[in-house]
């Protein structure tokens, strides 16, 4: 079973919808006929919350127990949001040439890919099926940060209910993947769930070459979802870029 299928029905306890986000969306315009899918959706709380501002917005996720979650979340908005179980190599199969306006890959999801000629190739496809002028949007972790300071890990995330330990092994003073290695204890019973998997590491320099690479231009980065400009110190590195036109 994969990591987050393991951790699904506490996924919201560890990632709670984050309003910044959607708003981080909205601010590069909210026509309401656009077409906005997001890759790696989780259990659907951002897409679901962009369904009541945009016409269509699609979900997909390779996980069908995060999808379960995604569909009682839609059910619920009065809005409608189509889920799809697939990857994020998949994008050409499922959405047809130039019909994107926004495109999201948040979550750090594009370093469960397993190495920069799939990065390059999801890159590819999105610009495929983006509309001339669409927009990517995408978050990952700022490595070069990571492996600067030699951190342990991220912070643990705990409440009444859970304990959620996250830390990063590392493979060589240069590797191409960094291992993620967390501990998700349940209070109530004490019962632990144990995962560890392989994050492609992923610089500022090699994604924004890759998105020019693949057609992108305007490229802008940011160190926060509430604009802040990206830096060395930042957490994670936002990146925005147009599909030609």
């Amino acid at each position: 079973m994969d990591f987050y299928a393991t951790i699904r029905p506490w996924y919201d306890q560890i990632f709670p919808f984050v309003p910044a986000q959607r708003d981080f969306v909205l601010s590069f315009g909210a026509c309401p006929g656009f077409s906005v899918v997001d890759v790696g959706c989780g259990t659907g709380s951002l897409i679901v919350s962009l369904a009541k501002v945009f016409r269509t917005t699609v979900g997909m996720d390779p996980g069908e127990t995060m999808l379960e979650a995604a569909r009682q979340k839609a059910t619920v908005e009065p809005v409608g949001t189509w889920l799809i179980q697939s990857g994020m190599l998949n994008l050409t199969n499922e959405f047809p040439q130039k019909s994107v306006d926004r495109l999201i890959c948040f979550g750090n999801t594009l370093p469960h890919l397993s190495n920069m000629d799939e990065v390059r190739e999801m890159l590819r496809q999105s610009h495929q099926v983006l509309k001339p002028g669409g927009l990517i949007l995408l978050q990952i972790i700022n490595f070069q940060r990571i492996f600067r300071k030699q951190l342990p890990g991220l912070p643990t995330l705990e409440n009444d209910q859970i304990r959620f330990v996250r830390n990063y092994r590392y493979e060589g003073p240069d590797p191409e993947f960094i291992r993620f290695h967390t501990l998700l204890t349940l209070k109530e019973t004490g019962e632990t769930i144990e995962n560890d998997i392989p994050l492609l590491v992923i610089s500022e320099d090699q994604l924004l070459t890759a998105l020019a690479d693949t057609g992108f231009h305007n490229l802008q980065t940011f160190g926060s979802f509430t604009r802040e400009p990206f830096s060395v110190e930042s957490q994670p590195l936002i990146v925005v870029g147009e599909s030609t036109r």
